[in-house]
């Protein structure tokens, strides 16, 4: 093409304004629920929503993972409180668990600060939580503590839990001798997104990584974000 760009650089370009576009619909939406609440039309209106932000979740892991093909991936790691970043991430997702009845629950002391990437890191939390909205029986829980030499984000909900082939030790690297299953949608891309994001967060000889599994709290689903 006479302006040197590829294939790949103008679906990019596409997807930015698309993604941009849903943020935009989302946020409209998210208004208009709160303003019907009791409505009839509330759940409706969510489901709608939820649905959209699944698509603009897809479409910020895609973008994500063609930067890193093109080494165009960066972070960028400030100080920040924890449990800000989970109550706004929580507050985002209420208007679709208040329409659905899922009872919310946060637990991070308010003087735990870490290092990392705040929006990078709210997007693989809102993206978990999107997908528990879809599995979750009514009950989600979103704790934070530090574990040794890591900060340990975790979301629990009382649905059935992950399926067998989405299991995860908590160990680095554990990611990559799994292949995706296509079969699981949305979420296998999510999880290597979060594999991508966490593993960009490094401290010495350490990275971050990411574990799923069932059972915790709450009996459902549990998964677990390594930041070091």
């Amino acid at each position: 093409m006479n302006d040197g760009m590829d294939f790949l650089d103008i679906l990019a370009s596409t997807l930015h304004d698309t993604k941009n576009s849903l943020a935009m619909i989302s946020n409209t939406l998210a208004e208009i629920i709160a303003q019907q609440q009791g409505d009839s039309l509330s759940r409706e209106f969510s489901v709608v929503q939820y649905e959209i932000k699944r698509l603009n979740h897809n479409q910020m892991r895609l973008l994500s993972l063609y930067k890193a093909e093109r080494s165009q991936f960066a972070i960028n790691i400030d100080y920040h409180s924890v449990g800000e970043c989970i109550e706004d991430v929580v507050l985002q997702n209420e208007p679709i668990f208040s329409a659905k009845s899922i009872e919310s629950e946060m637990d991070c002391s308010e003087t735990l600060f870490w290092a990392f990437d705040r929006s990078l890191i709210s997007g693989i939390l809102d993206g978990v939580l999107n997908n528990v909205f879809r599995y979750t029986r009514d009950k989600v829980r979103v704790s934070a503590r530090v574990e040794g030499k890591y900060l340990m984000l975790r979301i629990e909900d009382n649905g059935p839990g992950y399926p067998e082939s989405m299991l995860l030790s908590g160990r680095e690297g554990t990611l990559q001798k799994k292949t995706i299953d296509f079969n699981t949608g949305s979420m296998g891309l999510g999880l290597h997104f979060a594999q991508l994001v966490a593993e960009s967060h490094k401290n010495k000889d350490s990275k971050g990584h990411i574990a799923i599994a069932n059972g915790g709290t709450l009996g459902g689903g549990v998964f677990t974000l390594y930041i070091p």
